[in-house]
């Protein structure tokens, strides 16, 4: 059996015997794999080398297969990022000339790599998904393993753990298939860390523990010190000081010997962390410095961000207030810089879910304590709805900076009273906006206000009464009873939701008292993405109403099923628009390319009446179904987001059309989300499926109150509240209560 046969199969000490016992071959083909191989078991620095030495070799021998291994070897142990494109460029034109499908797979997993490796997770994505139809489709089963794997390490560094769970899941189980301890490891490990990411520690630490003895068994010292590295950091949630130092120590032995510059300064700072929680704060200064100025040198951005976040910490128990927050702005400094580098909004999207977020958390529980409630308030912000505030900011529909006097003056103006929230683990806030001043208050931890949220949601799109229950009034005191006072009766409310709170409709919530009561009786309620969407384009320009609805498909297939009133809901919206100023495709005519060729940005009001789709995993593959174009019949809200429009409301009245999932970062993303994003100022879309039997007396009320000159949340809310003092059982909220509007207008 071959060297290289024995690396790949995780049997390196009889690899290293049998190249020991060899005798050094003459010709420059052998004698470059030869030390290619040699330099594949040794690592560290003196793997670099003999990859360089081998190279002239390789060349000379003009063996297109040797010169595409040693440059993809090289292409992924070169430090800089431009010399190791270099080398992977080479690789490919390699396999090219050798026309190997096995090593034109392998070139495109190491161009993956290569971004990776850098930091560079959106943009590796795309180069591992084209190595994966390669693989499978030349059966390269081994690379494919190793593919999967990649991918799910991109997808978790991006936040996307789902994904990141799916892909390492059968990266594993494939690569236990082929025999693979050494891949199985690497993906055990990686999964240990989603569940760390989760605050699942005892299932994280059984993970770690597997990779851990995979990789001791494999005699792979590298990889067994990673998943140290992880048990330690385990240890440190879980208070354990001692363990975590002993899993530190034995890591930090091995990174020193082999020489890797990204994985030293991991180290390293787990050993400051562990200095800093046992009180050595001398010590865990010096050693957060030293990171800090190591960290750079060894491209190693996410090390540095935590090393700031974490030496803020320390000034902040040792009470230095100043210092703490310079660096606290110079870990978000670093967050801001790679997520300006991502080149996808789904990457942008996802990637403050990963732990980043808690920075944001660590600085604004500082700056609460310290009494900058203002401040607190705009870091906030600054963690939300960020994407979108980018693309409005770009339209011209927002100014650069966020102007929260401003927002104060026009919520004044318009009585109106915005509450902003902010979810933590240990601690939440709301602020309140109103009466021309600023206010914060303490509210329930994070995880026990989700947990309330996800009990009342199940009974309220469970079809039960809230009313009837003793226990309803729980979650309208812990998140509206520090500010009940704040808001009078009559009010227009704008929500700013955080967290589970982004899968509530706060007009449901049951307020307490004699006559207990569904909120949206006392105030008009509306839903914003972040208080910087709501801080430009505040007065919309008048224009003559004009109407474009799309529906009433015509639906082929199981997968979505009739909507018998969908033509008495286009027949209540068009008859408050005089016939000339609107533009209907339906039947057959409502097939997707028909909304951009309409030229939406024409249009005061877009309706849509139909099925949706929404995507969970990828919230802008989220989909309206309409009429089968060719093989098309689904728009969407990628697309949606990239025409341009300035319509006063979209309506969406479909399935889970505002979206299915919430994000660190962005919020809830979905169809609310992307019509935002292209120019609406409110769209109305549903948390939940809607009832079709009701969608048209709905919508006959909504478009009433609009042609009679109320504003969308204030005519919606008419019209909902005719419905709930109905006597069947149309009454309960779940019938009403998905439709939600979101706005980014303070109404007058």
């Amino acid at each position: 059996m071959a060297v290289e046969d024995l690396t790949k199969i995780s049997r390196a000490p009889e690899a290293r015997s049998l190249l020991e016992t060899a005798c050094a071959p003459r010709s420059p083909g052998l004698l470059a794999r030869w030390k290619m191989d040699e330099g594949n078991l040794a690592g560290g620095s003196a793997q670099e080398k003999l990859l360089r030495e081998a190279l002239p070799l390789a060349i000379a021998s003009r063996d297109s297969d040797v010169i595409c291994m040693v440059e993809l070897y090289l292409g992924e142990v070169v430090p800089d990022p431009a010399e190791a494109a270099a080398h992977i460029r080479a690789a490919f034109a390699a396999a090219g000339q050798a026309r190997d499908a096995f090593l034109l797979t392998w070139v495109q997993l190491a161009r993956g790599y290569n971004s990776l490796r850098f930091s560079r997770y959106d943009e590796a994505l795309p180069y591992l998904d084209e190595a994966l139809a390669t693989g499978r489709r030349c059966g390269a089963r081994s690379l494919v393993a190793g593919i999967m794997g990649n991918q799910g390490w991109c997808y978790f560094r991006l936040g996307d753990w789902d994904r990141a769970m799916d892909a390492l899941t059968r990266a594993e189980s494939l690569a236990a298939s082929l025999g693979q301890p050494d891949s199985r490891q690497r993906w055990l490990g990686a999964m240990g860390l989603v569940y760390f990411a989760r605050s699942d520690f005892d299932r994280a630490e059984s993970f770690e523990q597997r990779a851990a003895k995979l990789a001791g068994d494999a005699g792979n010292e590298k990889w067994q010190a990673m998943a140290w590295h992880n048990l330690a950091r385990i240890a440190i949630e879980k208070g354990d000081l001692p363990t975590a130092q002993s899993y530190s120590a034995r890591e930090l032995a091995v990174h020193r010997r082999g020489g890797d510059p990204a994985l030293l300064v991991s180290s390293e700072l787990s050993v400051a962390e562990i200095e800093r929680l046992s009180g050595k704060y001398a010590e865990a200064e010096r050693d957060y410095l030293a990171v800090i100025t190591e960290a750079p040198r060894a491209q190693a951005p996410e090390v540095l961000c935590e090393a700031y976040a974490d030496l803020a910490s320390l000034y902040a128990e040792r009470a230095k207030p100043k210092q703490a927050a310079e660096q606290y702005r110079n870990a978000i400094d670093i967050i801001d810089r790679e997520w300006n580098h991502l080149g996808t909004d789904e990457s942008k999207t996802t990637f403050l879910t990963l732990h980043l977020v808690g920075i944001f958390q660590d600085y604004v529980g500082f700056l609460i304590k310290t009494g900058h409630i203002e401040e607190a308030l705009e870091i906030a912000e600054s963690a939300r709805a960020r994407l979108l505030s980018l693309r409005l900011e770009r339209l011209g529909a927002l100014p650069p900076n966020f102007d929260l006097a401003g927002l104060q003056r026009a919520a004044l103006a318009s009585h109106t009273v915005i509450l902003s929230y902010w979810l933590e683990p240990w601690r939440s806030s709301v602020w309140v906006i109103g009466s021309g001043r600023l206010s914060r208050f303490d509210l329930r931890p994070g995880k026990e206000i989700g947990e309330l949220v996800r009990k009342y949601m199940e009974s309220v799109t469970g079809g039960r009464d809230p009313l009837t229950q003793n226990d309803a009034s729980a979650l309208y005191q812990a998140v509206l009873g520090p500010v009940a006072k704040l808001i009078p009766a009559g009010s227009n409310v704008i929500v700013v939701p955080d967290g589970e709170l982004h899968q509530l409709n706060f007009e449901t919530l049951v307020v307490p008292g004699p006559r207990p009561h569904y909120w949206i009786e006392d105030v008009a309620i509306a839903t914003a993405p972040s208080l910087r969407v709501l801080a430009g384009d505040g007065q919309a320009r008048v224009r003559a109403p004009k109407l474009l609805i799309m529906g009433d498909p015509v639906l082929v297939g199981q997968e979505f099923g009739p909507l018998p009133n969908v033509t008495k809901e286009i027949a209540a919206v068009e008859e408050c628009f005089p016939p000339a100023s609107r533009v209907a495709f339906t039947g057959a005519g409502a097939v997707p390319g028909e909304y951009a060729k309409a030229v939406p940005a024409n249009f005061t009001h877009i309706h849509f009446a139909t099925h949706a789709s929404a995507n969970r995993e990828s919230p802008l593959n989220s989909a309206i179904i309409l009429s089968h174009q060719g093989e098309s019949y689904k728009l969407y809200a990628r697309d949606v987001a990239g025409v341009p429009l300035s319509a006063d409301l979209v309506t969406l009245s479909a399935c889970s059309s505002a979206g299915a999932k919430a994000y660190s970062g962005e919020g809830l993303m979905g169809f609310a989300w992307a019509f935002l994003q292209a120019g609406a100022q409110n769209v109305i879309a549903t948390l939940w499926d809607e009832d079709d039997a009701v969608s048209a007396d709905l919508m006959r009320g909504l478009y009433a109150g609009i042609a009679a000159g109320q504003m969308p949340v204030r005519a919606l809310r008419a019209s909902k509240l005719a419905l709930m003092r109905s006597t069947g059982r149309y009454r309960l909220p779940y019938f009403w209560g998905p439709l939600q509007v979101f706005t980014r207008r303070i109404a007058p």
